[in-house]
């Protein structure tokens, strides 16, 4: 299940995986050298080292931790207006916890949020770390060709309102290979806004509910529920009950 912010949902296409098993796994069948190329992939993500810098670009912080719980294994997310804290499960009560939020103060203060809504205790974390996430769509993002250099994945704002990046980032690079192969570098750009359309969705109502100041968390949660729902989710039996006992509750309460 996915359970946002105390409400539950059926997962139906939300796939987790080890990124660093998986990239273990490609390093070994890559031969690494040098060689003159015609084309060089911006795949730097949020510093963006080779394409040239984005005018008002919106970088988020984020803390993530690896940890032991004793927790049913669902996916779980916690939303207020500015960011977002999850819980995903790996394998052998392991989870990967973190939070995104505009500083790292902010984050740690949104994990504490899930921390005691979930059950996750704090304990001693087995690794941790801080990163950043760009939050701008494709279109924000431009230009993705800039003489011999072409961007993929977060360096051209391939990743979700809610910070899902792997999936964009992995399609748009299948773009790329299609354009290259068929020799039409020259669509890529149009090929990138047309298939995250749905992006630039999620980013103007990421936007929107920022500049919204008395927009509570029950309405915050719905609006992303059923932006889920069109690609990763269905309500079950359980989801209605949820959703009016979280309307009743006090925003204080809803913190706890």
């Amino acid at each position: 299940h996915i359970i946002i912010n105390g409400i539950e949902f059926k997962n139906l296409r939300l796939v987790l995986f080890d990124k660093r098993r998986f990239l273990a796994d490609l390093w070994r069948e890559i031969e690494f050298g040098e060689s003159r190329a015609d084309l060089r992939v911006d795949a730097t993500g949020t510093e963006r080292d080779l394409l040239p810098r984005i005018k008002d670009d919106k970088i988020y912080f984020t803390v993530q931790f690896l940890e032991k719980h004793r927790i049913k294994e669902d996916i779980f997310i916690y939303i207020r207006r500015t960011g977002y804290a999850w819980a995903f499960p790996l394998s052998n009560r392991l989870w990967h916890i973190g939070a995104g939020e505009r500083n790292t103060q902010e984050a740690m203060r949104l994990l504490e949020i899930l921390r005691r809504k979930y059950g996750f205790k704090e304990e001693r974390n087995l690794c941790h770390c801080r990163s950043h996430v760009r939050l701008l769509p494709p279109s924000r993002c431009m230009p993705f060709l800039h003489d011999d250099i072409v961007g993929v994945g977060e360096a051209i704002g391939c990743i979700s309102g809610f910070g899902e990046g792997n999936l964009p980032a992995l399609q748009s690079a299948k773009i790329l290979y299609e354009c290259i192969i068929n020799d039409r570098l020259g669509e890529y750009e149009h090929r990138i806004l047309s298939e995250f359309k749905w992006i630039e969705g999620e980013h103007e109502f990421v936007r929107q509910t920022q500049s919204r100041e008395k927009m509570n968390r029950s309405k915050v949660a719905s609006r992303v529920a059923s932006i889920f729902a069109r690609r990763a989710m269905t309500p079950t039996p359980k989801t209605l009950k949820d959703a009016i006992c979280q309307s009743r509750l006090r925003p204080s309460e809803q913190s706890r």
